[in-house]
């Protein structure tokens, strides 16, 4: 008789459990197997939501909460091409309703942990669903405090899917979601985020992306005149997509070029003045980079990695002046894609790029605290 009650017991424990943890599926993914759709099938849509988004918000752990996330995001779509006409918009109403509803409770929590979950969950979620009346809903979180809210604030709005929804759709929307990014990369100091800025810059077609990564670069820039400047990878990400824009928009191809040439001597520059703050990530920067320079000289061979492996700096810094200028020569960079530094003092054409003086003391950049500072895996 124990044994039967301890049996029963765990029974109840597992289908409690499973209440919990967990929702029925079987009707909505006969739903996803339909051509055409009725209004009791809107309403098994709505109810699948309103029972996942209720599971959601009952959680407290982040892998629950993403279990139950993905849940959602796989019933997104039709099991048959045909039904994904009348489906796919008819999911992604109710479940834009049930999201909004969601933020609303988060933005109303006093745990500033528990908000912080499960506004972070909400907003992967928007970024998996990758529809952009969707992620219009993360505009409102692009200056949280917090760097692992604004970068999937950000990444929701700034993904490859998006962008290319982006660039086949409305040029107003386009040009909105454009400058909200370009009001961030003003003032956004987090390396992974601006990582996804200039990346969205680098396909989206729209002269606003110009103005985003002029905005990065520049601002990259002054933090190596400063000495400041940490983080080097994201300069990688930098060059590259300055580089793929001068694709993308030929007619502000010269200035995007500039940028890049600026940006990538005084990576150099910090490097073969002796620089002790991260060389290896410098030579990395260095070397990646090499490539991308092939497309504005098609023969460029790696002179900048071959000098690092057998001459040390002061073969670097020929190769860089051959590249990039010096005050005695226009350099092979300038001179194919038609840019100068500007003027010098007596009015004659500045052939150099910015110099870069070593200080006597290196400076390093404020970190941002450390509990605020990391994107949250999915």
């Amino acid at each position: 008789m124990r044994k039967k009650s301890i049996v029963s017991a765990g029974l109840l424990l597992f289908l409690v459990l499973t209440s919990v943890f967990a929702i029925n599926t079987s009707k909505i993914d006969v739903v996803r197997g339909k051509e055409t759709l009725a209004d009791t099938d809107t309403v098994i849509i709505e109810e699948f939501l309103s029972d996942a988004f209720t599971e959601i918000l009952a959680q407290t752990d982040f892998s629950d909460i993403a279990a139950m996330r993905n849940t959602i995001v796989s019933k997104s779509t039709a099991t048959i091409p045909s039904g994904q006409i009348l489906y796919g918009p008819k999911y992604i109403s109710a479940v834009q309703t049930e999201i909004a509803n969601a933020l609303k409770t988060a933005n109303a929590l006093t745990d500033e942990s528990r908000k912080t979950i499960l506004t972070t969950n909400l907003l992967i979620l928007i970024n998996d669903l990758s529809s952009i009346e969707t992620s219009k809903m993360s505009l409102d979180y692009l200056q949280n405090s917090y760097v692992v809210v604004r970068y999937w604030a950000v990444n929701s709005l700034a993904n490859s899917n998006i962008v290319s929804q982006l660039n086949a759709g409305s040029e107003d929307i386009r040009k909105n979601i454009a400058q909200k990014l370009l009001n961030v990369a003003k003032t956004e100091q987090s390396p992974e985020i601006l990582i996804l800025l200039v990346r969205f810059a680098a396909e989206l077609k729209d002269s606003t992306a110009n103005d985003i990564l002029s905005t990065i670069a520049q601002k990259r820039i002054d933090l190596y005149l400063a000495w400041q400047a940490n983080d080097e990878m994201v300069d990688e990400a930098i060059l590259k997509s300055l580089t793929d824009r001068t694709k993308i928009d030929t007619d502000n191809a010269k200035i995007m070029t500039k940028y890049f040439s600026t940006l990538y001597s005084l990576v150099i520059q910090k490097y073969a003045l002796g620089s002790e703050t991260n060389k290896n990530g410098l030579v990395t920067v260095i070397v990646q980079a090499e490539k991308y320079v092939q497309m504005f000289i098609p023969d460029w061979n790696g002179n900048f990695k071959r000098a690092i492996e057998k001459s040390g700096s002061a073969g670097l810094l020929a190769e860089h002046d051959s590249l990039f200028g010096s005050a005695s020569a226009a350099g092979r960079l300038p001179a194919a894609a038609g840019f100068d530094y500007g003027k010098n003092t007596d009015g004659s054409v500045n052939n150099a790029p910015p110099t870069l003086s070593k200080p006597l003391t290196e400076k390093t950049q404020v970190e941002t605290p450390a509990e605020n500072n990391q994107p949250a895996q999915k």
